[in-house]
């Protein structure tokens, strides 16, 4: 199996070497645990500068990129992004790791199609590629022969991900175990952190969400959010949706749920008192609420993330 892991400039270090130790480190240590040699060699390329179109690989692994690079990296690498889609047309298949989706997306392969990349950059992304369907609360998106994950570090459970597919599922199973690398069960939103999205030029709805974080705890309503802005409560939620993405509501909760995380994070307080402590008459609705957009109970939440 030939793997080409691509090298360019600004590309993050880990995710070129770390690929190669994984696909290196299971094809060597297979046959000292199983007794067995390995089904097929791993041959691995580092690309710098793109070679002769006939150099045809198996899997083009994309790393990351410096997050504050993204722009240069897509100006500069043309010839790269072309190459990619030559290598896919003559049946290579493609894997990006985090923000490397920006250079996947480059090619124009993923037209229609789904993808992933770190929750940080989804906005971005969504500017850069509105035909791309990003599923940024996924850290794995298989699209056939195009691949994506949402982490930079991801990228270890992404490659066991990879070794079942081209190689089966025992000898992931096995590259797990060698390797003691976990494969990824919980979608991003559970390591995602809500950014109040004020980057818009409308400032009456900008007036109202500083007033929805700084009372959250409160019973707000949308008669009385509307009726701050001047405005029937219709046109305050088109409003508020248009400069936002989120309606008000959809708003208010992701703001108390950021908060909640905040506590679960540093206190020891009951879910009870927290839901209180976060707007939350309702228990199980506080529960609920949590769950729809961590992807955790806030149990589970405060037993992985909270002080111990």
């Amino acid at each position: 199996m030939r793997i080409a892991i691509l090298k360019y400039e600004d590309a993050v270090s880990t995710c070129v070497s770390g690929p190669a130790d994984i696909w290196g480190g299971m094809s060597r240590m297979y046959p000292v645990l199983t007794g067995v040699p390995f089904k097929m060699p791993i041959d691995i390329d580092f690309i710098t500068t793109p070679g002769k179109p006939k150099d045809v690989y198996d899997l083009v692994i994309i790393p990351a990129m410096r997050f504050d690079k993204i722009d240069v990296v897509m100006n500069r690498e043309k010839r790269l992004v072309r190459w990619l889609q030559d290598q896919y047309v003559q049946g290579a298949e493609l894997a990006s790791i985090c923000v490397g989706a920006f250079l996947l997306a480059s090619t124009g392969l993923l037209t229609g199609k789904k993808a992933t990349t770190n929750w940080l950059f989804a906005d971005l992304f969504r500017k850069k590629f509105p035909y791309v369907q990003l599923e940024d609360d996924k850290v794995i998106v298989d699209q056939g022969r195009l691949y994506s994950c949402g982490g930079a570090f991801s990228f270890t459970s992404f490659m066991i991900y990879l070794i079942e597919k081209f190689c089966g599922h025992e000898e992931a199973i096995t590259a797990s175990k060698i390797l003691m690398i976990n494969v990824h069960e919980q979608p991003q939103s559970t390591f995602s952190i809500f950014k109040f999205q004020h980057e818009h030029a409308d400032d009456i709805i900008e007036k109202s969400q500083l007033y929805i974080e700084k009372n959250y705890r409160q019973p707000l309503t949308l008669e009385d959010l509307a009726g701050r802005s001047n405005m029937s409560v219709r046109n305050f939620i088109r409003r508020f949706e248009q400069a936002t993405t989120n309606t008000p509501f959809e708003y208010l909760q992701r703001v108390r749920v950021e908060a909640a995380k905040k506590f679960l994070e540093t206190r020891k307080d009951g879910v009870e008192q927290l839901a209180s402590r976060c707007g939350y008459e309702d228990v199980d609705y506080f529960r609920k609420i949590f769950k729809r957009y961590v992807s955790m109970t806030p149990k589970a939440y405060q037993e992985k993330y909270g002080r111990k």
